[in-house]
């Protein structure tokens, strides 16, 4: 099976509850394969990576595994072979995981990723780990520089167990044991490597989805300035950052039962997440909110920037890779008709306050729609005053006066024909009276 060895470059865990699975520091996994000059070599000054890889897997090749199979699997002929069932050692982040055997390797046709590890490494690191009582054998291969020569053989779990390591270690040859290869000979252990987690690659999202809105939230604060002496658009931009929440239904994406629950990398905006085990993750996302208006000449307007959060459920389809760690990764199956939702800012609405000039700026949005009424302005993509609408500069000030003016003229108007008329009622009334005081005639 195709096999990939691509360094991923973001492994972060960015739910602030979580802890992030941490790769074992001393384990590196190399998909190269080991030349004869190589093990030859004698390091007299070890590099900054071999100082560092203490442990060091090396990858079978496709026609190593193809020997393997055929010396563990195929009818030699031997009766020996088909009676024997040797072992290997299974690794999991550098950690011994377990053991497995020779019909596990017959059975699955090889479909795992195996490797080989240096005989001493499996000595200092997982020795321990065994227990002493076991009669098992271990698969190797040994490799005779002087005679450029490798061979497929098995040695002792008491060897092991007992950190031998003179002549009296032996690895013999498989199927005929016609010969045999010490520790000198540069032997190599069989270890099957396990995936650490599942990554999602390849995301294709289907067209059904299903949007919410949320609550608002206020991003920031923005000025528009015209300083110019004349009427044009102004445009603005304000910066802004969220955190996108993503959450995976991790039942859609093990509908396979043959999958193991093992923790998720999901690939979202160029970025590798690892997901919490119920699928939640997150990802800090920065987004940039354009605005604008026209503005009168050399005035200023505040403008607040708000954002709409949306619950987005949609279906997805993936590839699914097997990760083993230190950028090894297999495809493993396709994957159809899963879901999840994200938590995020789906768009921004200008809000502009009151302009503060003494040329009092109109709202004259950028699209051709009609203002609202209220005392602040909507987004600005939703209305435009009509530019036939505009006052002549200083028209406001004049015509205030006048009114003014218009109406002390009408004030001392009413009150000059009020006393005139009261003035008038009061000599009739005193008319009046006079006339009722004259004697009447005898």
């Amino acid at each position: 099976m195709f096999m990939q060895a691509t360094i991923i470059g973001c492994l972060a865990l960015l739910v602030p509850l979580g802890t992030a699975f941490e790769e074992h520091p001393h384990f590196c996994i190399q998909t190269d394969p080991q030349l004869l000059s190589d093990i030859d070599r004698h390091v007299v000054m070890p590099s900054e990576k071999d100082l560092q890889c203490h442990i060091k897997a090396t990858t079978l090749t496709q026609k190593e595994k193809a020997v393997l199979l055929d010396t563990l699997c195929a009818d030699h002929g031997s009766t020996t072979v088909k009676r024997d069932n040797h072992h290997f050692l299974r690794l999991r982040n550098g950690e011994l995981s377990g053991r497995g055997s020779q019909k596990e390797v017959c059975a699955n046709g090889g479909d795992s990723v195996l490797a080989w590890v240096p005989y001493h490494t499996v000595l200092r690191n997982y020795a321990a780990e065994l227990n002493p009582k076991e009669r098992l054998t271990y698969i190797a291969k040994a490799t005779n520089v002087e005679r450029e020569k490798t061979e497929l053989c098995h040695f002792p779990h008491t060897d092991l167990v007992n950190a031998v390591t003179d002549n009296l270690f032996t690895c013999v040859v498989l199927i005929f044991g016609d010969n045999f290869y010490g520790v000198e000979d540069n032997i190599n252990v069989l270890v099957q490597l396990e995936p650490l987690m599942y990554q999602l690659r390849n995301i294709t999202y289907l067209p059904w989805r299903n949007v919410s809105n949320s609550y608002k939230m206020h991003l920031g604060d923005s000025v528009l300035r015209n300083p110019s002496g004349e009427r044009k658009p102004i445009y603005g931009s304000l910066n802004y950052e969220f955190v996108e929440k993503i959450l995976v239904n991790m039942t859609s994406v093990y509908q396979d039962k043959k999958l193991g629950r093992l923790p998720l990398l999901f690939e979202h905006r160029g970025s590798v997440l690892e997901l919490e085990s119920d699928g939640v993750g997150g990802l800090d996302v920065a987004e940039k909110a354009y605005f604008g208006r026209s503005m009168d000449p050399r005035s200023e307007v505040k403008v607040q920037v708000i954002g709409q959060w949306v619950d987005q459920q949609r279906e997805f389809g993936a590839d699914i890779y097997e990760y083993y760690g230190h950028g090894l990764r297999r495809y493993r199956q396709a994957l159809t008709g899963a879901r999840l939702t994200l938590v995020r800012i789906d768009n921004t609405e200008p809000v502009f306050m009151a302009p503060e000039s003494k040329n009092l700026a109109k709202a004259s949005l950028l699209h051709d729609q009609k203002e609202h009424s209220s005392g602040n302005f909507t987004e600005w993509e939703n209305a435009q005053e009509e530019d036939s609408d505009e006052d002549e500069p200083g028209f406001y000030g004049w015509f205030v006066v006048t009114s003014l003016l218009l109406a002390v003229v009408v004030v001392v108007g009413i009150y000059l024909v009020v006393r005139t008329h009261s003035r008038r009622n009061k000599q009739r009334q005193m008319y009046d009276l006079a006339n009722t005081n004259v004697a009447p005639p005898a």
